[in-house]
């Protein structure tokens, strides 16, 4: 071989390993401007204020509903999301059902759809005077009068975090189904052989073999929550007293009074509490990468 030869070999061979690169860049990029850049920002200037946001946040008498308005929404649409998910998986793998393809495309409209017309469509249902829900619960006579479902301060996170799993639901549901049809006909025949029930197998076979999609799942849902905006925004816009207020109607609400300072205190405990549920699933993928190697 010549001397010709190998250096145009290797020149080729040095194009071809910089080309990944090359074609990684422009995600990069993309990455630190939508990602990165925010991020920093949002830790700089809380450090800049010498933490003075964080210690009106944190005494502001409202606080403490909102974390827990907080909890119990992201608890709540995480937890329904996942079962409603679950069942509605299983039951588009059953045999008996028939034209799955029609039944899965419907399933994932609420989904699909853009997050202010589902919002719009529910304040709507949900409407006190004429909502179709309470007329309908009305017409069967299960109640005597019309609910307040996003005016009574008791009710109103119940009924947006139902809303929350209606969307997120089918998410779940197309996640587990193609995490399903993964697990081998010959593992549920040997489980039935050994006299294995639903419930077993549910729990000893499908569970296990789907862990990775539920926590993908979990963590995807969680942050949809702790991030979710339009849904409360639109139907009760944090009302009524505060009733529905979460973190990002707080932080909006301080972006329309202007206090850029509350707004990066805000920003930054979202951060840090969407950090946690990433190093917690990292650690949960981690260890099942082991466990299967």
């Amino acid at each position: 071989m010549s001397t010709q030869s190998i250096i145009t070999g290797t020149t080729g061979a040095r194009r071809r390993s910089g080309r990944p690169v090359a074609l990684m860049l422009p995600a990069l990029v993309l990455t630190v401007v939508l990602m990165v850049v925010p991020i920093g920002t949002t830790i700089v200037r809380v450090i800049a204020d010498g933490g003075e946001g964080l210690v009106r946040l944190f005494a502001a008498p409202n606080i403490g509903p909102v974390m827990w308005n907080t909890l119990v929404w992201t608890v709540g649409s995480v937890i329904g999301g996942i079962v409603i998910g679950y069942l509605g998986a299983l039951v588009l793998q059953s045999k008996h059902l028939r034209l799955v393809g029609l039944w899965r495309g419907l399933v994932m409209i609420p989904w699909i759809i853009p997050g202010v017309v589902a919002a719009t469509v529910w304040r709507w249902t949900l409407s006190t005077d004429y909502g179709i829900l309470n007329q309908t619960l009305l017409d069967v006579g299960l109640i005597d009068s019309p609910v307040r479902w996003l005016s009574n301060p008791d009710i109103v996170l119940i009924a947006v975090a139902l809303i929350q799993i209606w969307v997120t639901a089918p998410f779940v549901m197309l996640m587990v189904s193609a995490a399903l049809t993964g697990i081998p006909e010959e593992r549920y025949e040997a489980a039935r052989l050994d006299g294995a029930g639903s419930a077993t197998i549910l729990w000893h076979i499908i569970l296990p073999a789907i862990r990775t999609t539920t926590g993908i799942c979990i963590l995807t849902l969680a942050i949809w929550a702790l991030n979710s905006f339009t849904i409360i925004y639109v139907t009760t816009s944090g009302g009524p007293a505060g009733a529905s207020t979460i973190l990002p109607i707080l932080l909006y609400q301080a972006f329309q009074q202007g206090d850029q300072t509350l707004v990066y205190a805000v920003a930054f405990v979202q951060l840090i509490i969407g950090a946690v549920f990433a190093v917690l699933f990292a650690r949960t993928m981690r260890t099942d990468i082991e466990e299967q190697s």
